[in-house]
């Protein structure tokens, strides 16, 4: 996949788990209910990973080593 490929799935997948958070809200349903949407927010938030260890990949080969400012704790030594 390229980097526009998985921006794509990043955003989509992002709004879908942001519908299904804002959804639970609204009803107030407790994190600890193991529901439909718990299943399909924990299912989303798998897939929503993923790409983002795709995307992650992705900058570091197009940007080399050294380049992360923000995300710099988040790597391994």
């Amino acid at each position: 996949m390229d980097l526009q490929e998985v921006l794509t799935k990043v955003a989509e997948l992002s709004h879908e788990e942001l519908h299904i958070v804002r959804k639970r809200a609204e009803q107030k349903t407790p994190a600890r209910e193991h529901g439909q949407d718990f299943a399909e927010m924990r299912h989303a938030a798998d897939r929503l990973d993923h790409y983002a260890y795709l995307l992650r990949n992705l900058h570091d080969n197009e940007f080399g080593a050294h380049w992360r400012h923000e995300s710099q704790s988040d790597t391994a030594p």
